[in-house]
């Protein structure tokens, strides 16, 4: 992961970052470090060989502070968080799934009950998330020389396809409850249990927005999402329960679970939309590449590069890759021409704190634009 030292990456795989082993970025490296020649192995500034060519990448890295911009943690304080918030989510989805089975089964409620094979999907769900972001955030390895990342990714993706199962499920169990209608019982359990629900889930969820803002982990996000599809789920279930009891019309305890069963696929598919965008290398949002843009255009007017071409990004889990080639006179020193590149990087590390920057050194422009 970005902004980590070289002691760091060469940690234990299984091992989360250390934020002792984090120094800060103008200890990482030596803007007049010597470049080895080319196609060695990079060197503790993380620098790889560029394509012939294109010149020497000038490295790649990430600050170290607590917070970046935005109120970013770092990496060993993000997983930490993340982890936290997903065994959290977990423990609170089996409560929830308890509660639930327990007062649909009393109040032969099925409305009640598919909520609860909810709940018990969130419990999966959650529990692999929390593994997931373990794994993710694990150090990178000889098998895996760029990080973990997509582990995460592939969990969105899975949680997506297994919340899709259980809003097919509800949506059987609605359609046959609303053609063999039963009546309902024991009205302040099942009222009661339902509010308690959507009231725990309410809390839940603002704490995993507040996680995931701070770590832009996505399984933490996809959590967020469906639990807070879960609340409206919560609040329809209750209402309709009610109205059932009130009213003596047995079929909208079918209806509304067909209605939460609905709303449940349509998360799922946002979810499933998520993790797969992440799979196959989609590129940053617009608005963050053309905020390192226009840092690297700063750069060009302040003089100290020609100009930059070939910015490519990709999205990984909880980190962005960033690739870019900036334009250089070709009779400037070696060691200016690296510490240059390292300015640059940093210029992208100040908006993007968790990226994997590479910068390569051209000498003016050797590719059309």
């Amino acid at each position: 992961m970005s902004g980590r030292s070289p002691a760091a990456r060469a940690a234990d795989p299984g091992a989360l970052p250390d934020p002792g082993a984090l120094p800060d970025a103008a200890a990482r490296l030596d803007p007049d470090a010597e470049p080895g020649p080319a196609g060695a192995e990079p060197g503790p500034a993380g620098a790889e060989p560029g394509p012939a060519g294109r010149g020497a990448p000038a490295g790649r890295g990430g600050p170290a502070a607590a917070r970046g911009p935005g109120g970013r943690l770092d990496p060993a304080a993000r997983a930490r968080a993340a982890l936290r918030a997903g065994r959290i989510a977990a423990v609170t989805a089996g409560g929830l799934a308890l509660g639930k089975l327990v007062a649909g089964q009393l109040g032969h409620s099925m409305a009640v009950t598919a909520s609860a094979v909810d709940s018990l999907t969130d419990l999966f769900a959650s529990s692999a998330n929390a593994l997931a972001i373990q794994l993710a955030h694990a150090a990178p390895d000889r098998s895996h020389p760029f990080g973990h990342a997509k582990i995460e990714t592939l969990a969105t993706a899975g949680q997506g396809l297994l919340i899709g199962g259980s809003g097919v499920y509800l949506l059987v169990e609605g359609v046959r409850r609303l053609l063999s209608p039963e009546p309902l019982r024991l009205a302040a359990v099942t009222l009661g249990a339902m509010a308690a629900a959507a009231l725990v889930t309410a809390a839940l969820v603002t704490y995993l927005g507040r996680v995931a803002a701070r770590t832009g982990s996505s399984a933490i996000q996809a959590d967020a999402v469906h639990y807070r599809t879960d609340i409206a789920a919560n609040l329809a279930v209750f209402v309709g329960v009610a109205v059932t009891y009130a009213t003596g019309f047995t079929r909208v305890d079918g209806v509304l679970s067909i209605a939460v069963a609905v709303y449940i696929l349509t998360s799922a598919g946002s979810l499933l939309r998520l993790g797969v965008r992440d799979l196959i290398d989609t590129s940053a949002p617009d608005e963050r590449v053309r905020a390192i843009e226009a840092a690297l255009d700063a750069l060009r007017a302040a003089g100290e590069i020609l100009g930059h071409h070939a910015l490519r990004t990709r999205v990984a889990g909880h980190t962005l890759f960033v690739n870019v080639h900036i334009e250089l006179p070709g009779d400037i020193p070696l060691a200016r021409a690296h510490a240059t590149g390292d300015r640059a990087r940093d210029a992208i590390l100040a908006l993007e704190p968790d990226a994997e920057v590479l910068v390569h050194i051209d000498v003016e422009r050797d590719e059309p634009a």
